[in-house]
């Protein structure tokens, strides 16, 4: 059992004495999941086993706090003790007469080598662990978890990421890996690794035939959400490596929780006394997309109560429209009057119902959207920055030197030449409000690419190759 008070000599246990500790955790809490993940057909196939960080961090504490100074180091134990476990769950499985009754389906089990550990239900309330912002590099090499929206998807590409080679001289065979932080390229190997006496001192290797293995890679671009920051801040933006099951699971526009690990990269220069160029990424273990969710609102069980209240005391008296002219005063209150301008703005914001016909599976849409029109100094841009100020998810633009890339969608190449595509303004606000100022000031060619998204609440995109619709159920003031 693993037992350290101080937290800087955790470098000096083995990694048995870990794995011993990860398999104790896995039998007390997990061997019914474990067993599941046995009669699953495909063996090929990468799985996802869900470790409950909070059960961890009750029963094993000094583990869960290696997990999270040394994560790179403990996640690929936690995956080889899943396989050890599956190993000995089939063994036992074999030597069990009960075996008929437990596989009804008639599967046989098999082990699931692809199988990989996902963090899930991380504490919220801890301000190490979960941040409003981007990480910074502080948390370099620790375990995060960050909230943002996606704005550009990278194409699924399948990356080599080992590969055999073989010694001309002694015929050592070995297996290299590739390295994250050198952008996903081999090491170069300076001397042969042979444990054989005497050493072999060559330096001429070749590649065994059919020896490569590779996983699904993509990359993505997060960016902060702009509720979370302070005024006059610019958000942030840093790049998400996702692998094997977590490939294409969110879309440019999407609310996501990203569980990862804070890594460097950078590229090895091509001539000297060049500058060697290192970015921060994040090395993704989960993601969470959160289009369902309100952001931002929630609702206890007292507020709810102060609201039905409210309104039951108006009722009574038989004025429920003094209630609503209540609410109505306070809102926006830096602008006096205009008493209809904020009860269409109110109205827009709370939004309606969306409704699917049974008969014909036609939809109607439950946003509106509202055009302001006045003259200079009347407080229109006033309005607009209060709407997204209160609502939970806004994107704020003004039209002058507005594009349709710009309000839509934009392709782009990345650094190895792919095309991608980059969310823009209604995009982005997608389950939000989208606050356009100066809407006169926009061309006229580029305000017609915004119809769609008005009126069928999607976007299609057809640019360098790229073919896609994108969600925008976004209300446009």
């Amino acid at each position: 059992m693993i037992d350290l008070d101080d937290p800087d000599s955790m470098s000096d246990i083995t990694d048995n004495d870990i794995q011993n500790e990860i398999k104790r955790f896995l039998e007390l809490t997990s061997t019914s999941e474990i067993l599941k993940l046995l009669f699953f057909e495909d063996p090929a196939l990468h799985y996802a086993f869900f470790l409950n960080f909070t059960e961890l961090l009750q029963d094993f504490p000094t583990l869960c706090h290696l997990l999270r100074i040394f994560p790179c180091r403990l996640l690929p134990l936690f995956d080889s003790s899943l396989v050890l476990m599956q190993e000995e769950l089939i063994k036992e499985i074999k030597n069990s007469q009960n075996s008929q009754n437990m596989n009804k389906n008639k599967i046989k089990p098999s082990i699931k080598p692809n199988v990989h550990t996902r963090i899930d239900r991380l504490p919220v309330c801890s301000t190490e662990i979960s941040k409003n912002v981007l990480p910074r590099s502080e948390d370099i090499n620790k375990l995060v978890q960050v909230r943002g929206t996606v704005i550009r998807i990278g194409t699924t590409k399948v990356l080599e990421y080992a590969k055999d080679m073989q010694c001309t001289r002694c015929k050592h065979t070995f297996t290299i890996y590739t390295d994250r932080q050198l952008r996903n390229s081999f090491p170069k190997v300076a001397i042969c690794p042979s444990d054989r006496e005497p050493r072999c001192p060559s330096t001429n290797f070749k590649d065994v035939p059919d020896s490569t293995l590779c996983k699904d890679y993509q990359e993505i671009k997060i960016q902060e959400q702009i509720q979370s920051l302070t005024v006059g801040s610019i958000p942030r933006s840093m790049m998400v490596i996702l692998e094997d099951d977590l490939v294409d699971n969110c879309k440019a526009g999407d609310d996501v929780t990203i569980i990862s690990v804070v890594l460097r990269r950078w590229k090895i220069p091509n001539f000297d006394d060049q500058r060697c160029d290192v970015e921060m990424f994040l090395w993704g273990n989960r993601i969470q997309v959160n289009n369902e969710q309100k952001v931002g609102v929630s609702l206890s069980d007292d507020l709810k109560k102060r609201f039905e209240t409210y309104w039951e005391d108006y009722n009574a008296i038989g004025k429920p429209l003094s209630g609503r002219n209540q609410i109505l005063e306070s809102f926006c209150p830096q602008i006096f009057g205009m008493f209809t301008v904020k009860l269409a703005l109110a109205l827009v914001l709370i939004g309606g119902v969306t409704r699917v016909a049974e008969a014909t599976g036609t939809k109607t849409r439950g946003e509106s959207h509202l055009l302001l029109v006045g003259d200079p100094g009347t407080g229109k841009s006033q309005f607009l920055k209060y709407a997204a100020k209160l609502s939970p998810r806004s994107v704020l633009t003004t039209g002058i030197g507005t594009t349709s890339a710009g309000l839509t969608v934009s392709a782009q190449k990345d650094s190895g030449g792919e095309w991608t595509l980059e969310a823009g303004a209604l995009v982005l606000a997608d389950g939000g409000v989208c606050c356009i100022d100066e809407f006169s000031a926009i061309r006229k060619h580029d305000k017609s690419t915004i119809h769609e998204a008005m009126e069928q609440q999607t976007l299609s995109v057809a640019k360098a190759g790229l073919v896609t619709k994108l969600s925008t159920k976004t209300t446009i003031i």
